[in-house]
C-alpha cells in the first residue's frame, strides 16, 4: 500500500522524522524532491516541495476587477498551452495558465488560475434601482437633480430646470398629460394654494432622455436610452423612466470587455507581447 503525505512537517527537521521510519535514522534530505521509504503499512511517499526555494508548480489563484490586469497577468504568466474561458451569464473570464496541452506530455495541472470578475458602477446600479419605478414627483425630482450628470440629452441646464419646477409645485393638482408634435409632453395642473387657487398652467417635459453611463468599472461607457413615464391618479402624479433593454446593455459591454483581451489592448506600461494567446478565446465554463 502505498500513503501520500504531502507535508512531513514544518521544518527540515520535520522531514527528518518523517524519514526515520521504524528506527531508521534521520538523514539530509534533497529539499523538493519525492522519496519512498518502506514502513510496516506499505511504501511511505514523502514530497519535500514545501521546503525547495521554488515550487514544481504554481499553485495561484487570483482574481481581479478589470480587463486591464487580466490582460497584464495573462500577459506575463501565459504559455502557449494557457487558456481563456469565457462565462457570459456571469460575466466572468477565466485565464488558466497551466492548462492542459492536449496530447502534449507537459499537461497542466490548472492549478494556476486567474479570475476577472468585473464590477457594475455606482452609476450604472443607481439608475438600473431607479428604472421602472415610479416616485412621486419631489423624490423623481431629487434623483434627477443628484444624478443630472449622467444624462446627455436633454442638457444638464434644462433637466435640472425641470426638477426645480416639479420641486415647486408640490401644491397644485395635475390634470392631464399630452404628447406634443415635438416629442415632448405636456402636463397641465391648477394650482391649489390660496393665493393662486384656480389658476392654470403646464409645464413641458421631454418624453425621453439619453444617458451617458459606464456599465462595468474601468470600462467604456455608452449612451442609454430611456423614456419619461407618468402617472396621473387623481390629481396627483407620479414619474418614472424606463430604460431599453438594459441587459442587452451590460451583455454588449462584456462582449467589448472580452474583445479588448482577445485583441491584448488595455494599454499596459511593459506588457510583454500578448499575441500568442489572441485566438485563445473559449465559450463556457472550465
Amino acid at each position: 500500500m502505498i500513503k501520500s503525505i504531502e507535508n512531513a512537517g514544518t521544518s527540515e527537521a520535520g522531514v527528518g522524522a518523517a524519514l526515520a521510519l521504524e528506527g531508521a535514522a534521520p538523514i539530509e534530505v534533497a529539499a523538493g524532491a519525492i522519496y519512498a521509504v518502506a514502513g510496516t503499512d506499505g511504501t511511505e511517499i514523502i514530497d519535500t516541495d514545501a521546503y525547495a526555494e521554488h515550487p514544481r508548480w504554481g499553485q495561484y489563484s487570483r482574481t481581479v476587477r478589470d480587463a486591464r490586469s487580466f490582460v497584464a497577468y495573462m500577459a506575463k504568466h501565459a504559455n502557449q498551452a494557457s487558456e481563456i474561458w469565457v462565462d457570459s451569464e456571469s460575466a466572468e473570464v477565466v485565464g488558466i495558465v497551466d492548462a492542459p496541452a492536449g496530447n502534449r506530455k507537459d499537461e497542466g495541472w490548472e492549478r494556476h488560475v486567474i479570475r476577472l470578475k468585473l464590477r457594475t458602477t455606482k452609476a450604472w446600479d443607481a439608475w438600473a434601482a431607479f428604472d421602472r419605478q415610479l416616485q412621486m414627483q419631489v423624490a423623481f425630482a431629487d434623483f434627477i437633480e443628484e444624478h443630472a450628470a449622467d444624462v446627455e440629452e436633454p442638457p444638464s441646464a434644462r433637466l435640472l430646470e425641470i426638477a426645480q419646477t416639479f420641486q415647486a409645485k408640490t401644491n397644485v393638482d395635475f390634470e392631464s398629460g399630452t404628447r406634443l408634435d415635438s416629442g415632448q409632453t405636456r402636463l397641465e395642473y391648477k394650482e391649489t394654494v390660496t393665493a393662486k387657487a384656480g389658476q392654470r398652467g403646464n409645464l413641458d417635459i421631454p418624453s425621453e432622455i439619453t444617458l451617458v453611463l459606464r456599465p462595468y468599472v474601468d470600462g467604456p461607457a455608452y449612451r442609454v436610452p430611456a423614456r419619461l413615464r407618468y402617472r396621473l391618479r387623481g390629481s396627483a402624479l407620479s414619474l418614472g423612466i424606463v430604460i431599453d433593454r438594459p441587459q442587452e446593455i451590460l451583455d454588449g459591454a462584456f462582449e467589448d470587455v472580452v474583445t479588448a483581451i482577445r485583441e491584448g489592448r488595455h494599454d499596459v506600461p511593459g506588457m510583454p507581447d500578448y499575441e500568442g494567446l489572441t485566438q485563445n478565446i473559449y465559450r463556457g465554463r472550465p
